[in-house]
């Protein structure tokens, strides 16, 4: 163990013994993959693939893949329209909900949407659909879109009759 540790030692000290540029350099290089692992991750947590892959958003997923906003990724409805640090905070503060309930197994049989999941999805569907709702009631704004358009994406869940489509693609 202490000839381990003594090895480490003087590896330690070798490094730090490299000239400043070598060492700058080698930060530069370590960081740069840090922040494409980083972004990378982000990005690849944002695919709808990746939120689909929990047992129960089984139906949430396949009743999106079936539904007119398809093309969009959880993320556009879900996440604050926002700066990138209130992305990413939201983003980990419900992701570790999720995986919490996930890994405990204690999602109930109904998915509901928080306060502030439906504050942020009716925000987003107004940004998406304002055009169309300008010159109405909606368009006032503290519309609750969700009130009468909840089932347009993911359907009625199967706790209210809704039925469940298998497959993936």
């Amino acid at each position: 163990f202490w000839a381990v540790v003594r090895g480490l030692e003087m590896k330690w000290k070798d490094l730090v013994a490299l000239p400043p540029k070598k060492l700058f350099s080698a930060g530069a290089i370590l960081g740069a993959v840090a922040v494409a692992a980083m972004v990378g991750g982000y990005h690849a947590s944002a695919s709808p693939l990746v939120c689909g892959t929990c047992h129960s958003m089984d139906h949430v997923y396949a009743s999106w893949h079936t539904s007119t906003h398809k093309q969009f990724a959880c993320t556009e409805c879900h996440l604050p329209d926002t700066h990138l640090a209130g992305k990413l905070f939201y983003k980990t503060k419900a992701g570790l909900n999720d995986l919490y309930h996930e890994t405990l197994k204690t999602y109930p049989a109904a998915i509901s949407i928080s306060a502030e999941g439906r504050q942020i999805a009716n925000g987003n569907c107004l940004r998406c659909h304002f055009s169309t709702v300008q010159n109405t009631p909606m368009g006032a704004g503290g519309a609750d879109c969700l009130k009468c358009h909840r089932f347009s994406v993911h359907q009625r869940g199967l706790e209210k009759g809704g039925g469940i489509i298998l497959v993936r693609k």
